[in-house]
């Protein structure tokens, strides 16, 4: 039995499949995995719609109400089975809802590690024609985590276009512009870092090595 498990796991890396993926139910896998749904899950949605309706949502806003529970089950139960399930939901209802893939890119990093679907969970939030303007921050903060603070930047920067942004985008794009080597522009940055900025991120930013 054991060579067995691990002829499979060999052939699922040779697939480009991960073990993890292979085992998550459809509905626990961002976009139910792109695969076709059974009879079931179709009549599921259906009702999930229907529901929605007679409370008085649109489709639109019946995707913003399973976002906000998908963050509830994540921060506050830490249910990542159940807050990927309402993410789904919040696709299903809307696709063009980016909000659904940064807790898709979210949960996929801290359930599966895995930083390369999670990136291109986050390009596709993005790139929809709506989103909360948190996205941008959280995924500076991957590319930072991922080494990649010149990919950093400009999102960042987008992040500050937001006038209800967080103090850590500062902190945040000062250090990713440390980082890419642009260390006059970090400077001035840093100066604009705020003290409710998030201690971690506050500090390594007031601590960058600029000239006095």
């Amino acid at each position: 039995m054991r060579e067995i498990r691990q002829v499979l796991a060999a052939c699922l890396a040779l697939m480009g499949v991960s073990s993890t993926t292979f085992a998550v139910p459809l509905n626990e896998q961002p976009m139910y995995g792109s695969q076709a749904k059974s009879p079931e899950m179709k009549a599921a949605d259906e009702q999930f719609i229907a529901n929605a309706a007679k409370l008085g949502y649109n489709r639109a806003q019946a995707s913003d109400k399973s976002v906000q529970l998908g963050w509830q089950y994540f921060f506050q139960r830490h249910d990542i089975a159940t807050a990927m399930k309402r993410f789904n939901q919040a696709w299903m209802a809307d696709p063009e809802n980016g909000d659904s893939f940064h807790g898709f890119a979210i949960l996929v990093m801290e359930r599966d590690k895995d930083a390369a679907q999670a990136d291109g969970l986050f390009q596709q939030g993005i790139a929809k024609p709506r989103q909360s303007p948190g996205i941008w921050l959280d995924y500076g903060r991957f590319l930072l985590d991922e080494n990649k603070p010149s990919a950093a930047v400009p999102i960042l920067r987008k992040a500050l276009t937001f006038s209800n942004m967080g103090p850590d985008a500062e902190a945040l794009l000062a250090l990713a512009l440390f980082q890419s080597g642009d260390v006059t522009s970090a400077c001035a940055e840093r100066e604009k870092v705020l003290d409710t900025a998030q201690q971690p991120v506050r500090d390594a930013a007031r601590q960058l090595k600029c000239a006095s």
